[in-house]
């Protein structure tokens, strides 16, 4: 596998084991959730765990069986989205926008033995899209300094690239 390839799993697993450790901090923060956004938390989490699961164990099939999972879960949370902070519908937003290209793209006909390649951008930004989510829901607030919760379809800035040291 390619070092790129390699490092991009890498990536995505540090993630996942960086929002589960979010979460963690987010749950001990919060006082008295609502029951509904304890509950959609609850399966927002699930989902993003399947689909960890079914990245990390590179199965096709179960990518997307986690991603069509995934629609009555963001459903139930675009329903509440009017109980839901500016910051969490930004998220909620952004990852409903990541599934429908990630099922798109897992759909597209392409050599079944190349198509993990192809979606590992869009694996990685959906983990950490409901990573965020996750943690909004449960009041930890999350997410990236970078980020400004002012509409859930505006694109995320570009981070100032890095001066070169000699």
């Amino acid at each position: 596998m390619p070092k790129t390839a390699v490092g991009l799993i890498a990536a995505t697993l540090v993630a996942a084991v960086l929002g589960v450790a979010g979460v963690s901090t987010a749950v001990a923060q919060t006082n008295n959730p609502t029951q509904s956004n304890s509950t959609l938390a609850q399966q927002v989490q699930q989902g993003r765990d399947r689909l960890a699961a079914a990245w990390q164990a590179q199965d096709v099939t179960a990518l997307r069986t986690a991603v069509s999972e995934l629609n009555p879960v963001l459903a139930a949370a675009h329903g509440d989205r009017n109980a839901l902070s500016p910051a969490a519908a930004m998220y909620l937003g952004r990852a409903e926008q990541q599934r429908d290209q990630l099922a798109t793209a897992l759909y597209a006909p392409q050599p079944r033995s190349g198509i993990l390649d192809s979606v590992t951008g869009l694996v990685s930004g959906l983990l950490d899209s409901l990573s965020n989510l996750l943690s909004n829901l449960l009041g930890g607030g999350g997410g990236d300094s970078s980020t400004k919760p002012t509409s859930p379809t505006s694109p995320t800035p570009a981070p100032a690239p890095m001066p070169a040291t000699a």
